[in-house]
């Protein structure tokens, strides 16, 4: 090897040695990502209540994870409005929200102690009507996390539609009351067409986290 290959060969090495750059992260079952530990976290908290354990949901993960990114971005704390459209969107019945920073200590175990200690967050978190869950954690640019619990309720499948008797008068919408009298369809109110897709209440949390403005 001549003079300038070794010199090449040691000015690389030293350049590599100064500059190097971490690969990126692998997670997986041997490795569990932030996400992963604080779900697992949850649904030990779940387990110890007595209360069923989450299923982990993509939709609630892409839906958390967007939400967490959006706080990180702008460096700030906010909710998600909760409206009716979201919930017919995704097919659920009611849907819940806790969110966290953006601070220092972003660790899964911090995270669900802050929420843990909240009695609104808490209530969230074990909410027994919820079977979903969803995740989302980032980190704005000077490195503080950010976090977003989603739990949701699916709305229950919609039952099948009974054949009109022969004998039941009806009319051009096709909707017949118990006492044989025709309505139309435009003439019920929007929020009694399907009860089972109405906002979550202030027991669901939809109220009461606009109202907590804490890193909790």
């Amino acid at each position: 090897m001549t003079r300038h290959s070794l010199l090449a060969t040691a000015l690389l090495v030293s350049l590599s040695t100064i500059f190097h750059l971490p690969s990126p992260v692998a997670w997986g079952a041997d490795n569990p990502s932030p996400e992963d530990r604080l779900f697992s976290l949850i649904n030990q908290e779940r387990a110890k209540a007595g209360v069923p354990t989450l299923t982990r949901s993509a939709k609630l993960d892409a839906l958390a994870g967007e939400w967490a990114a959006r706080m990180a971005e702008k460096n700030s704390q906010f909710h998600r409005e909760l409206t009716k459209s979201l919930l017919n969107e995704h097919g659920w019945k009611n849907l819940s929200e806790n969110i966290y920073g953006p601070v220092a200590d972003g660790s899964p175990r911090a995270i669900l102690q802050a929420w843990m200690g909240s009695d609104g967050h808490r209530g969230n978190l074990l909410r027994e009507s919820s079977t979903l869950g969803g995740i989302g954690i980032a980190r704005t640019k000077s490195g503080e996390v950010c976090a977003v619990f989603n739990g949701a309720q699916p709305k229950p499948p919609a039952p099948p539609e009974k054949e009109s008797s022969p004998s039941a008068s009806s009319g051009p919408s096709g909707y017949v009351s118990s006492s044989g009298g025709v309505f139309s369809l435009d003439s019920v109110p929007a929020g009694m067409r399907d009860s089972s897709v109405s906002l979550p209440s202030n027991a669901d949390g939809r109220k009461l986290n606009r109202l907590n403005r804490t890193n909790q």
